[in-house]
This record gives structure tokens, sequence and C-alpha cells, in this order.
């Protein structure tokens, strides 16, 4: 397909655009759009060098953050509700992963210690002395990493709907989509890809960029998704990370997900002392996107139980 891009592929990333994508997603989800921001933007080196790109909701001037991780082929704004919905309970700050997002690409490659350094990196650059990390599929894999290191600044851990057999039917099937790279004239040809309007336009549009050949793609470094590029912790190995863990825990497990079972979330659980597991209904595997409300509220139930 030849010709122009249409006037509405190229204003999907005005702040027009973004603002009212925000307002559609909190009208769909039944939140109240009074009051609702986009976040402010930023960039932190890690310890490698490689740049990190983050958000972060203006909101509460106590002293907790809350550090956001998305999952595989995501990005820090399926956080945009969560964000707005938890910011009076502290610092909400959402990370794009390296290779993800705005954040840049890994010449050292890509795993779950890769992220807890960048956890670490994010912690000390903005000053951060108490975090809660809240971690999705692969972040959550790295919030576990970062706290199985028992740093002091770690105040407690939310797991979103991962756990240590990362190898089923479903894992397989959004590791074929992340890795199936199709490339977009404008996102009409979107649409026509998932079937018709739909919210998950509207994530993909987030998510995708220019390529030089005048084609939208996705942002993510998809060699990460090939087993000789990237290292997760998993099996005995996310078992024996998980027993190291002494901060206040949760599980989340949407109640819909075919990524993590009730059986699977409870096992994870009984690894870390005093951990509990909350199944959050009307939820998919990606529970900031598919309910934002019960995320938001399960985590600050999490957050009264541990006084903060």
């Amino acid at each position: 397909m030849t010709g122009r891009p249409s006037a509405r592929t190229l204003r999907a990333e005005s702040f027009a655009t973004r603002h009212a994508r925000l307002l559609e997603a909190a009208q769909r989800h039944g939140v109240d759009t009074a009051g609702l921001v986009l976040p402010a933007e930023g960039m932190l080196p890690s310890s490698d060098g490689v740049g990190i790109h983050y958000l972060e909701w203006p909101g509460s001037a106590a002293d907790l953050a809350l550090i956001f991780l998305h999952g595989g082929g995501l990005h820090a704004h399926t956080f945009d509700l969560a964000g707005n919905l938890l910011r009076d309970a502290g610092r909400c700050i959402a990370l794009d992963l390296r290779g993800h997002g705005e954040s840049e690409r890994s010449p050292h490659g890509y795993g779950s210690e890769q992220t807890a350094d960048d956890i670490a990196a994010t912690v000390e650059r903005l000053g951060i002395e108490r975090a809660v990390v809240v971690g999705h599929s692969m972040g959550g894999i790295g919030g576990i990493t970062w706290a199985a290191r028992r740093p002091p600044e770690l105040a407690g851990l939310v797991i979103v709907d991962v756990g240590p057999e990362l190898k089923n039917d479903a894992t397989a099937s959004i590791n074929d989509s992340i890795t199936s790279r199709p490339t977009f004239a404008d996102l009409e040809e979107v649409e026509r890809y998932v079937g018709g309007p739909s919210p998950a336009v509207d994530g993909m549009a987030a998510n995708l960029h220019w390529r030089d050949d005048g084609r939208l793609w996705f942002k993510y470094d998809d060699s990460q998704f090939h087993p000789d590029r990237i290292r997760l912790a998993e099996g005995d190995e996310m078992r024996e990370l998980a027993r190291r863990i002494t901060c206040p825990t949760t599980i989340l497990r949407g109640s819909r997900s075919k990524v993590l079972s009730d059986e699977a979330a409870r096992e994870l659980a009984g690894l870390i002392d005093g951990a509990t597991v909350h199944v959050v209904a009307d939820a998919g595997h990606t529970i900031q996107s598919s309910n934002p409300r019960g995320l938001a509220a399960a985590v600050k139930t999490f957050l009264a139980e541990q006084g903060y």
C-alpha cells in the first residue's frame, strides 16, 4: 500500500490524541475522568549504559514509590489508568523495559537480571527510599529477581500473573504474536489486522513507530524473544529466588488468565513467607489493561495491609 498516511495516523502520538485515548479507556472501564492526567516522561541510564525511559504520574508527596513493570512486547503506557488510580498512594513510576517502548535496545542481551539492574538504577537515580514493585509477567520476573537481592529500599512486591512455569500454550501464543512483527501503512490497516475497531487498536497505537520505509511497526526489539537473546529465571531457578524474598508480597491472578493457574499462584505464594494470592475478577493475563480498577483496588488493599 502506498500513499500518504491518514490524518488520524499522523496525529496518533499528539498530546490531544493521547489524552483522548486516556479518556476513552477510562470511560470503557468505568473510571471517573475528572482529574485524569497524562504522565511526565524521562530517561535515565542503567548501570550498563542502556537508556531507560520512564513515566511518572503527579500525585502524593509521600516517600513511598510504586514502580510498575510491564510484560513482554508491551510498554509503560499500559499502566496509564492504574497510575492515575494509584497516584494518591505514592509516587507512581512505570518503566519501559529495555528494548521496549522508548527505552534503548540492549547490546548486552536481555533477561530478568538486567531488569533487576534497571530497577536498582531507577531507585538510585530518582532518589527513591521506599519502593513497592508491581511487576507484570516478564516485568514480574524481573521484580522477583530484584526482590531476591533484598535491597533495603524494597517495601513490597506485587507479582502480576506470572509463576515458575513459563512454557504453556498461552505463553507460546503470546510469544508467536510478539515475534510475528507485522508492519502497517496506517491505523486503518491496524484495525483490519485486529478485526475492526477495538480497544486493542489504542494499545497498539502507543506501541508503534515509523520505520525508515514509511511503515509502522512495533517499538520492541523482537530479538529478545528468541532463546539465545534472553535469560529469564523460571522453573526451579524462580522458585529458589522466591525463597529468598523477605518483603511483604502478594500474587495477583486474572480470573480469565490462561498463563497463571490458581495452583501455580498458590505454589509461588507458598515459597515466600507470608505471601498472599488475590484473584482479580473480569481480568485476563494483562490485568492492568483488562481491569485497571481491579488492579488498583488490589494494590491499595495490599498497601493498607502493610500500613503504607
